[in-house]
């Protein structure tokens, strides 16, 4: 086989804005690399082999995905694993291990790469405020179940999951019970409602209209001192949606982009002026 420069051929896959079919993929390998077709398609096969990457069919068409069937680093604390792996995690890291599913949060999407570093850089980079680590918190559609997985590894007692995809909340629950946190995460069928216990996080994972149209809930909802955690974004529609937020108090004390996604903390203006 050809000698060829791994990290630059993975590159190719992890910088794409879309989707990659296999065939793409070859030709921007062959592009890149200024080989033949042949000799890229067997570079392929070799990573796909070597366990690197994997194939994924979805209507007709056969893409080209980072392969999570082994331990994968998403974060400087956060490994996303499936079960009966053996684990690779340091001191201080963590791993959530999650069942193959179809529900969305796999760890494939830019958006909950961006939810975990959010999640990451908040418990792990500065102290998080009691009334974070006090409270439950939510995941407003939740669907693995990884983000309301990962706040509760990361230190916040209970975490309350809500989806009204009946796929979902099947398999949050069975994620949730594959990383013994059954105790600590209940998972509802239902929207987050207006009223309830005051919550310290809210994690969603949503398109930009959803979470404007949720700021009002999750002002009444959040405790002075809490957070929000925020993906789903893409990088145009940042600008709107933290106006309007601003409108109800919050302010972005955090922001990442990836591949045209953004990751948003937002924090009450009541404690951080």
């Amino acid at each position: 086989m050809t000698p060829f420069d791994r990290a630059a051929v993975l590159a190719i896959l992890e910088n794409a804005d879309t989707r990659m079919t296999a065939r793409a993929y070859v030709r921007e390998i062959a592009a890149a690399m200024q080989i033949s077709l042949p000799c890229a398609k067997a570079i392929l096969k070799y990573l796909v082999n070597c366990r690197d990457l994997a194939y994924q069919d979805l209507f007709g068409n056969t893409y080209v995905i980072e392969n999570f069937q082994k331990p994968t680093r998403i974060t400087n604390h956060f490994f996303l694993i499936p079960p009966g792996i053996t684990s690779t995690a340091g001191s201080g890291e963590m791993d959530i291990r999650l069942l193959p599913g179809i529900s969305f949060g796999s760890g494939h999407h830019p958006t909950t790469r961006l939810c975990l570093a959010a999640i990451d850089h908040l418990f792990f980079t500065g102290q998080p405020e009691a009334s974070i680590l006090q409270a439950p918190g939510a995941d407003i559609g939740t669907g693995s179940g990884v983000l309301a997985i990962a706040i509760c590894l990361a230190g916040v007692a209970r975490c309350l999951a809500y989806d009204i995809d009946p796929n979902a909340v099947s398999e949050a629950k069975k994620n949730i019970d594959v990383n013994a946190l059954y105790d600590k995460i209940p998972v509802f069928d239902h929207p987050l409602p207006g009223n309830g216990p005051g919550l310290g996080i809210i994690c969603a994972n949503l398109r930009t209209p959803t979470l404007a149209a949720l700021a009002p809930l999750m002002r009444n909802r959040l405790k002075p001192g809490g957070v929000l955690v925020f993906s789903g974004i893409r990088k145009w529609e940042a600008k709107d949606l933290k106006t309007c937020f601003a409108g109800y108090r919050f302010h972005p004390v955090w922001e990442k982009t990836d591949k045209n996604w953004v990751g948003l903390i937002l924090a009450d203006h009541k404690k951080y002026p």
